[in-house]
């Protein structure tokens, strides 16, 4: 079961999810949309960088629309343009460059995605190969575009009047972005990476150098590794950066007969003392109960009776593998999916049947024509 996780989904009393495991009468796995989390954690860092606003929009970016028309956009400044901000990222700088190459390369599912991408890659002295795009939503809700107008107004920073906390705040923004926010965003929908990668990112907030921009998004987080539970953390068995030896330590914390307690319903997440997750593994969180995902996945489970050195030779664990790759653990599609069917409704038919018929020949053109390029519509 995907979701965003909103107390409306999870509520431990009347949450949609739980409601539905009672109707159906079987319990299931609870995946929470892991960019949903995320974007939970950016909205603590924007926070505790730039302060928060009881108005409904952020006014600094509001400033910034209201002056676009007036900025020179073949004129920006780039981290290369800083030594403060150099100092910070020139141990991530190559590395997180060629991460986005690849990621250009690759088709994104929304446009703010790939702006991302190249707005990051600019501020690294990549360059920038389009024009710029003008400034989209503003509002407190849409998490991403605070750091995509973040990287805009500080490259611009010379053409735009800012105070000494909104730049410094704004530099420290796209420093966090292109050092951890970044590969944790684009990654994200790796369901066997999930539990390793919420716990590698938590090391890092914990000993990132900005302790105010650590602590505030390790504590939000924190209240979210949905995917570090019992339930979940097998999934961490698929993960080929996983040692060996720890997965290892995986199968044999999942041999310990469970306690035999009754399962209270509630939908489960680990729970971390943030200051204490340097030396923690993923092992340190897998139970008997771990195995609940062979079942409701229907996963085969006999290449756990070998070492973990074996297991990419064995044709149950390649069959467990392919299924748990197929998991959706962030919700993209069906946001495109309402998207898609809002902008259908009632525009061109209000026939039921009509509407259905529209929505799949829509979706079915979009994946046979990505984008617009010659060599796309002409098949090469």
């Amino acid at each position: 079961m995907y979701f965003d996780t909103t107390s409306s989904n999870t509520g431990r009393l009347n949450g949609a999810c739980l409601l539905i495991e009672r109707d159906l009468g079987v319990q299931l796995l609870h995946l929470a949309c892991r960019h949903h989390i995320m974007e939970l954690g950016n909205g603590a860092v924007f926070t505790a960088c730039v302060g928060c606003s009881s108005a409904p929009e952020v006014t600094l970016f509001k400033r910034f629309e209201a002056q676009w028309r007036s900025i020179n956009q073949a004129d920006f400044d780039d981290a290369l343009t800083s030594d403060d901000v150099m100092s910070e990222i020139i141990d991530v700088k190559d590395d997180v460059l060629r991460f986005i190459e690849q990621q250009l390369d690759e088709r994104q599912q929304r446009d703010d995605y790939r702006e991302m991408l190249i707005l990051a890659r600019g501020f690294l002295g990549g360059g920038v190969t389009a024009p710029f795009r003008y400034p989209g939503p503003i509002h407190h809700a849409r998490w991403m575009a605070k750091f995509i107008y973040s990287f805009k107004v500080w490259v611009f920073r010379r053409q735009f009047r800012l105070t000494v906390r909104e730049e410094s705040g704004l530099r420290d923004i796209c420093v966090f972005a292109v050092r951890l926010y970044l590969k944790a965003w684009f990654t994200a929908p790796l369901a066997a990476a999930a539990p390793n990668s919420d716990l590698e990112l938590m090391k890092a907030l914990a000993a990132y150098p900005n302790r105010v921009i650590g602590k505030a998004a390790g504590a939000k987080l924190a209240k979210h590794l949905w995917y570090l539970s019992e339930d979940l953390v097998g999934l961490a068995l698929f993960d080929r950066a996983v040692p060996f030896a720890t997965k290892a330590l995986m199968v044999s914390a999942m041999d310990v007969e469970a306690d035999g307690s009754e399962d209270d319903r509630q939908i489960p997440r680990a729970q971390v003392e943030f200051a204490f997750v340097i030396g923690k593994t993923v092992a340190d969180f897998a139970t008997a109960n771990s195995r609940r995902i062979f079942e409701r996945l229907n996963l085969p489970s006999g290449f756990l009776d070998v070492a973990p050195e074996e297991w990419e030779d064995r044709e149950d664990f390649r069959k467990a593998a392919e299924t748990v790759q197929c998991q959706h653990v962030v919700n993209d599609h069906a946001e495109r999916g309402v998207a898609l069917i809002q902008k259908c409704s009632g525009s061109i038919t209000h026939d039921e049947e009509q509407l259905q018929f529209l929505v799949r020949v829509v979706d079915d053109h979009r994946r046979r024509y990505p984008d617009a390029l010659k060599r796309t519509v002409a098949g090469q």
